[in-house]
């Protein structure tokens, strides 16, 4: 009886006690998914070309530069270039060329950015003459825009933008307009100072005459 007693005490004893791991409980599943988040993208871009004035005929030469600021990869990372709108012709090496006519010049690179790297691309851009109603940044404008945004996967929001504004002279017809205005005002003044002494001269020709 008391062997009986005693293996029953010892195979008690050596059989394993509830598990520990079965026992805890399980972390939900957005906690699971939340440690596996990607971490967010901080890049930066910036477009100069160097200058604060241009006009038709002449060459823009653009330098844009990319900056990944975080600790991981940015992979596919879609750069866009808007060309000023007097845009005729445009040169962007490594890039694809979209449009043909003016308003629709845009330049797009494809590019891995490794972290905390920074790549820089280049453009070139002709400008033609600007029509009354074109404008490069707004409709009215005297100025020649371009912008360069930064776009991650297939996305269609910006991660980031930046832009590079250029003055642009007066029109021909502008000017021209101008110098009218300046020959009414001339045309004005001349009247004023001459017109009485005029008047008087044929009076007294008049009163002279015989009748």
């Amino acid at each position: 009886m008391r062997t009986a007693v005693v293996c029953a005490l010892l195979c008690a004893a050596a059989l394993p006690g509830p598990s520990a791991a079965a026992s805890a409980p399980q972390a939900p599943p957005a906690a699971r998914y939340a440690a596996q988040a990607p971490p967010a993208v901080s890049v930066t871009v910036a477009v100069t070309d160097g200058r604060d004035d241009a006009e038709a005929g002449k060459r823009l030469d653009y330098r844009i530069t990319v900056h990944n600021l975080g600790s991981t990869a940015v992979r596919g990372a879609r750069i866009e270039q808007e060309m000023p709108a007097t845009t005729t012709s445009a040169t962007a090496p490594g890039a694809t060329l979209e449009g043909r006519g003016e308003r629709e010049q845009k330049a797009v690179w494809h590019s891995d950015l490794p972290a905390h790297d920074i790549q820089v691309f280049t453009a070139s851009a002709v400008l033609g003459d600007r029509h009354d109603d074109t404008g490069s940044a707004a409709p009215g404008t005297l100025r020649a825009a371009s912008t360069v945004c930064v776009y991650v996967g297939e996305s269609f929001a910006p991660t980031a933008c930046s832009g590079d504004l250029d003055d642009l002279p007066e029109t021909h017809a502008e000017a021209g307009g101008g110098n009218g205005w300046v020959g009414w005002a001339v045309a004005a003044a001349a009247t004023a100072l001459f017109g009485p002494g005029v008047v008087r001269a044929v009076r007294r020709r008049r009163a002279a005459q015989p009748r």
